[in-house]
């Protein structure tokens, strides 16, 4: 019961600490607006792009999806972090080696679903959304 309160918890923080920018999100003011026209000045001087298309919903939806992605290949290695420690600690006990040999496939077989997705989606996205 303990780890379960901890991982909702632990959910219900990541999900704040996610949400916080929509929450603090304000109006731009004429302050603002002279700031972006000033960084503006600087990214052209730079030889940086600056007069591109505005953000598109299907450009938007992606970079949300690759950074869903991306924050998947990081949970991939934190399971096999932790799964190498439990494998580690086993001490020759065979159910804890079943266990942590277990955790590792199972993470390598989300790693194969997560990179499957993410081809899928780089396909779907290069070749039909931005045509």
């Amino acid at each position: 019961m303990k780890k379960l309160t901890i991982s909702i918890v632990s959910a219900l923080f990541l999900a704040g600490l996610f949400l916080s920018p929509i929450l603090a999100a304000a109006q731009t003011t004429t302050q603002d607006n002279q700031l972006l026209k000033r960084l503006t000045n600087v990214a052209k001087e730079g030889g940086f792009q600056t007069e591109g298309e505005q953000a598109t919903t299907p450009f938007i939806i992606g970079t949300v999806i690759g950074a869903f992605l991306g924050f998947l290949g990081i949970t991939f290695i934190v399971i096999m972090i932790m799964a190498g420690f439990e494998y580690m600690r086993a001490r020759g006990n065979e159910e804890e080696i079943h266990k942590a040999v277990a955790s590792i496939r199972e993470a390598i077989i989300g790693l194969v679903v997560a990179m499957s997705a993410y081809a899928v989606w780089n396909f779907i996205f290069r070749n039909i959304i931005l045509k």
